[in-house]
């Protein structure tokens, strides 16, 4: 691992370590917001242990599935000058699900605002297109020069019919330590 890289990576491990010690502290005190504070600890947790260890796209699905209660997610990196789409890691998701990510790949890049998760049960703001087809919500990993990176969750679980207030805070958590976790990982 090159010094840029090793030092992007302490970074990243700083401020999540920083964090879940709030979020453990604000969830230990029994806050009104018990749920929300102990879903970010476990998600901040989750996220600090996978970069240590390599495996941040298996964190991130494994937060999407067990805290965010989708069990159809894929991590994307979209070529700005190809308009090629990547897929870093899926899970569950269907064929048909894949080919429509594919064919509008422009959709999906043109949502990736860096530090905003989008939800589809908000308004498909400033966009004069329809929503990504399929996506309950967006999580921007990065947003560069020469690509995008997003967290796609797809269809919920039967028995959500929604994301939460919690499911949101995790979501913003998200979209603002996942990417230099993965990217830190990729460069390693």
């Amino acid at each position: 691992m090159n010094k840029h890289a090793s030092s992007g990576r302490r970074q990243v491990a700083h401020v999540l370590e920083k964090d879940t010690a709030e979020f453990l502290k604000q969830s230990l005190a029994r806050t009104p917001k018990l749920g929300a504070w102990t879903k970010l600890y476990a998600a901040s947790q989750t996220l600090l242990s996978a970069m240590r260890e390599d495996r941040v796209v298996a964190a991130l699905f494994e937060i999407g599935s067990n805290l965010l209660g989708c069990e159809e997610l894929a991590i994307v990196e979209i070529d700005h000058h190809t308009g090629t789409v990547h897929f870093l890691g899926e899970q569950g998701l269907l064929p048909e699900q894949r080919e429509a990510l594919i064919r509008n790949e422009s959709i999906v890049e043109a949502r990736i605002t860096p530090g905003s998760a989008w939800v589809l049960s908000d308004s498909w703001q400033g966009a004069s297109t329809s929503a990504p087809p399929g996506i309950s919500a967006l999580v921007p990993l990065w947003r560069e020069q020469g690509s995008s990176g997003a967290l796609l969750l797809f269809e919920l679980l039967p028995q959500r019919s929604g994301f939460d207030a919690e499911d949101r805070e995790v979501l913003q958590l998200l979209s603002l330590c996942a990417g230099p976790c993965l990217r830190s990982q990729t460069r390693g």
